[in-house]
């Protein structure tokens, strides 16, 4: 069909929509409907011909195929960990030592850092391991959700060897960033790469990070926090003054955890996936020519290196709980319902959100409609800044960090920075020298507006597990994080004026300002509390 402005609307009905009912899968699939609509010029029958088409080349691609079965596994690994208790049992050992609510606030940030390999495993473990340290000190559970939410997603992106890597790597790779001949190749390079070159411009993770970890070594205390903090200080009521909320106890077999029930999973996730990025890339030690570096670009099939790590892990795993009596065979069907029940709403929300996107990427051409709209009134300069708040807003509309990727990735902004770089495709990477910040400014956004949006699937888990209320959770955070988010909009700004000048000034400049940007404001905002 002829580009018009109708190719914009399914993805308008998606955002309306999640703002409106707060249901994304809905949301999505009303998007899938329009944009095949549009697509079959408004046949009925054409639309679900095309729907039908897209989704099963997705459904029965490899790439994704392998992706969705390391999630499941990796939602088995979880909720075996929650049975024998290994996290609350590293808990147990951090946190001896503590003796006031700064120490046993910074010991759920450490907790944190210690569960990096998946946010859902930190989000679903750190607030139930650290609520009665909390609770002895009066820190109200917005507080502790807080902390327990800032950091997971913040934290995983920068980690190439996670379920993350893999779904980031498949969408570079979707998006036709890649070396693979039978793809539709835009910029000639390997995806892997690519997304470990991106990492740097992931602005928001390092501000973030910081940044609460500051609000906690300074004391910084406003907005609607302070009053919960107020309160959980002056009643001991650590609900704002509610009085309605109930929480799940933590289960008393914790007590028998042990250190190793954490080790050894997470321990052997990493050197699994590590040996086989080596093995599979020919490194030297293994038997190939490759040097450890030339291993780890080589490696032709990261999906499936993972997919491997993870089912050697749940093996693993699994024998170690058996042979320390921490589950019974029994169990089993329960630990894997568990886990699949965990994985299953990502995944669905995957398989729509990358079905839509197929459909605006290669039946209606979204992106490059809105680079010929663009071209010509646009300074490509200001297109991490606009793609950083783009990516924003559809996280905290959708909830979901995930889908975002999945969305604006293909459809928007690689095909905006090939269109606006005026280059011949497939072109190299050292052409197009705003895609890296273009795509940190994605991802960045990303997981700023899942953090930060009150339907995602993490605010509402940091939330149980603290035993807060999500609302309160969501509306208690939100100022806290708004100096990152503001900050981290400034460093875009400032990476895409300097996009021409070497990576060490558009990286490490932005991010200067960023940072005193962020702990400036969080000062500004404590001193005039103090002063109110």
């Amino acid at each position: 069909m002829t580009n018009t402005w109708l190719v914009l609307l399914p993805t308008v009905i998606v955002l309306t929509s999640a703002f409106t009912i707060k249901k994304l899968n809905t949301s999505l699939i009303l998007g899938i409907l329009s944009a095949g609509l549009i697509a079959s010029n408004f046949s009925i029958f054409k639309m679900f011909s095309i729907v039908g088409y897209r989704l099963w080349e997705k459904l029965t691609d490899y790439d994704q195929i392998v992706i969705f079965s390391f999630l499941i596994i990796l939602g088995i690994i979880v909720a075996l960990l929650a049975i024998t208790g290994g996290a609350a049992a590293f808990a147990k050992i951090v946190t001896k030592k503590v003796k006031d609510s700064r120490a046993a606030e910074k010991s759920s940030i450490l907790l944190s850092f210690s569960l990096f390999i998946d946010d859902y495993l930190s989000n679903l473990t750190v607030g139930y391991v650290m609520r009665p340290i909390t609770d002895k000190f009066k820190i109200p559970r917005a507080k502790l959700a807080f902390l327990v939410h800032s950091f997971p997603a913040a934290l995983v992106i920068l980690v190439p060897l996670t379920s993350w890597g893999a779904m980031i790597t498949g969408q570079l790779n979707f998006a036709g960033i890649t070396t693979d001949p039978t793809e539709m190749i835009k910029v000639l390079t390997d995806s892997f790469f690519t997304y470990i070159k991106t990492i740097p411009y992931i602005f928001y993770s390092f501000l973030i990070v910081p940044s609460v970890w500051f609000i906690v070594h300074r004391r910084i205390s406003y907005g609607p926090m302070k009053k919960h903090e107020d309160i959980a200080k002056k009643t001991g009521n650590l609900f704002g003054g509610r009085t309605d909320i109930k929480t799940k106890e933590i289960d008393t077999h914790y007590a028998q955890s042990s250190l190793a029930d954490l080790i050894v999973p997470v321990a052997t996730l990493i050197a699994s996936i590590i040996i086989g990025f080596l093995y599979s890339g020919g490194f030297f030690l293994f038997g190939g020519n490759k040097s450890l570096l030339g291993a780890l670009k080589n490696n032709g099939d990261p999906s499936f290196t993972i997919f491997v790590a993870g089912a050697i892990t749940l093996a693993i795993s699994f024998i170690f709980a058996f042979a320390r009596k921490k589950i019974k065979i029994k169990s089993t069907v329960t630990v894997i319902k568990n886990g699949f029940s965990m994985m299953y709403e990502p995944i669905l929300m995957l398989i729509l959100a990358i079905t839509l996107g197929n459909i605006l990427m290669k039946d209606l051409d979204t992106g490059g409609y809105l680079a010929n709209l663009l071209m010509g009134s646009f300074s490509i300069k200001f297109l991490p800044f606009m793609l950083f708040i783009t990516a924003a807003t559809c996280g905290i509309a959708t909830g979901t960090s995930w889908g975002t990727i999945a969305l604006l990735t293909p459809t928007i902004a690689v095909p905006l920075v090939v269109a606006l770089s005026q280059v011949t495709v497939p072109t190299t990477l050292d052409k197009v020298a705003i895609l890296l910040p273009s795509l940190g400014a994605i991802f960045s956004g990303a997981i700023c507006g899942d953090h930060v949006s009150p339907i995602s699937e993490t605010t509402i888990m940091a939330a149980t597990s603290s035993g807060s209320d999500p609302i309160d959770h969501a509306y208690t955070q939100f100022p806290y994080a708004a100096p990152a988010i503001v900050s981290t909009a400034l460093a875009f700004l400032l990476s895409g004026l300097l996009a021409d000048y070497s990576p060490w000034i558009n990286i490490f400049v932005p991010l200067a300002v960023g940072l005193a940007t962020c702990l400036g404001l969080l000062l500004l905002l404590n001193k005039n509390r103090a002063r109110g």
